[in-house]
């Protein structure tokens, strides 16, 4: 497994700044430090980057109601110590999710639970002051770049699914593949797996596919690939939900560069309506846009290591600028005398358990033996299956009424 926890590194030569590409940024310098606004808006607008920056001496006073209400950058000044700082983020966050928030402080933070909250606030970089022109330099460079790369998801393109384990054996792909089966049965949309476990995928076995053609052969022909040379690479399942299988062999993932990653999924998702993307438990800092670009299911088992593990995925991720509410927590083999520890974990890393699924080893093992998905009607594992689904798909149950948005979140 691969967790880069750190930020992304910005550029580090005045060539990379000249060679970037300069669209216009809005800012924001939220806090009472007339001092410190004065010099930090000067470097600002020493970098030809920003359009205009505003001032916002009291957070109370700002009401932003709509995204065009908020800028494209926001310093936030947290040396002042209110308090209320981490609210006002989460709001400026609720009304435009892309803003880019960076936090200003007196000394270097280290407190991990600080930090944690930061970042579930929406706090996507931290600045210390006094400001360092050349840090402010490659910041904004950075985030100019940022702005002219979108996301991997256009528009009109299909939701995407990344399915991410805590750790090795965690169920990863029995979730990715029970999920992807039961949205291509619910919903009269397509649905698409793609196997991009590493080092092998486990999702043909899973399913019982003898496939002629798997992930190598979309990697090794994405320059000319399109929706049609697409189309037959996928294998069907008698669920009617297709699938790109994974790789067999260790060479597989030769040609597996970012950029042709980006490609497949991107022509993916021109295709179907839902995308479910088995990773296993590898991503790194370059995944940032796909996982950005994503609603991001993270499994795990609520033992100790598996919690663990948990937090240092959590903070992963919001290093990658991932929003808190793109993450879902998705306990996998539960039991009822787990729920204290999940206690514990909702309160201390404010994440809510968006689903719990039982714990039957039995079953599980019998599927993966003679491979074929949850199909027991009934049976709490298979009805747990089909809840996150119908949770995904925006439905209430299996015939397709509709829930609010509270009850996204659901215990079985």
């Amino acid at each position: 497994m691969i967790v880069d926890s750190a930020p992304v590194q910005a550029a580090s030569t005045d060539r990379d700044f000249q060679q970037a590409i300069t669209p216009v940024l809005t800012a924001a310098m939220a806090g009472a430090d007339p001092v410190g606004n004065s010099t930090l808006r000067a470097m600002l607008h020493q970098t030809g980057l920003v359009k205009g920056v505003e001032e916002w001496a009291s957070l109370s006073a700002v009401k932003p109601r709509h995204a065009n209400d908020v800028p494209d950058v926001v310093f936030l000044d947290l040396s002042a110590g209110m308090g209320s700082e981490f609210k006002f983020a989460q709001e400026l966050s609720r009304v435009r999710p892309a803003v880019h928030i960076i936090a200003c402080t007196a000394k270097n933070e280290t407190n991990p639970e600080f930090l944690l909250q930061a970042m579930r606030s929406g706090v996507r970089d931290f600045l210390q002051k006094p400001y360092n022109r050349v840090e402010i330099s490659r910041l904004m460079h950075r985030l100019s770049g940022e702005c002219g790369a979108p996301p991997v998801k256009s528009a009109g393109a299909g939701r995407l699914l990344a399915v991410l384990g805590t750790k090795g054996g965690v169920g990863t792909s029995t979730v990715a593949v029970n999920l992807a089966v039961q949205l291509a049965r619910i919903s009269s949309k397509k649905t698409l797996l793609l196997d991009f476990s590493r080092p092998l995928g486990d999702v043909a076995a899973l399913l019982d596919l003898k496939p002629r053609f798997q992930v190598r052969d979309a990697l090794e022909n994405v320059k000319r690939l399109d929706a049609t040379l697409f189309d037959g690479l996928l294998t069907t399942h008698k669920s009617g939900l297709r699938v790109l299988c994974g790789a067999t062999r260790l060479e597989d993932w030769l040609n597996g560069s970012l950029p042709v990653i980006e490609r497949i999924v991107d022509v993916a998702q021109q295709g179907f309506d839902f995308v479910v993307l088995d990773l296993g438990a590898f991503y790194s800092a370059e995944w940032e846009r796909i996982l950005q670009a994503a609603e991001v299911l993270l499994v795990s088992e609520a033992d100790l290591t598996g919690l663990a593990k948990l937090d240092k995925h959590l903070r992963a991720l919001g290093n990658l600028r991932v929003a808190a509410n793109q993450v879902r927590l998705v306990i996998n083999r539960w039991h009822r005398s787990d729920e204290e520890a999940l206690a514990q974990i909702e309160h201390s890393m404010r994440v809510p358990v968006f689903a719990r699924l039982p714990n039957s080893f039995k079953q599980v093992t019998e599927a993966t033996v003679r491979g074929v998905p949850m199909a027991k009607d009934g049976d709490p594992l298979t009805e747990g299956f089909a809840k996150i689904a119908g949770q995904v798909a925006g439905m209430a149950n299996t015939n397709g009424r509709r829930k609010s948005l509270l009850g996204q979140f659901f215990s079985l």
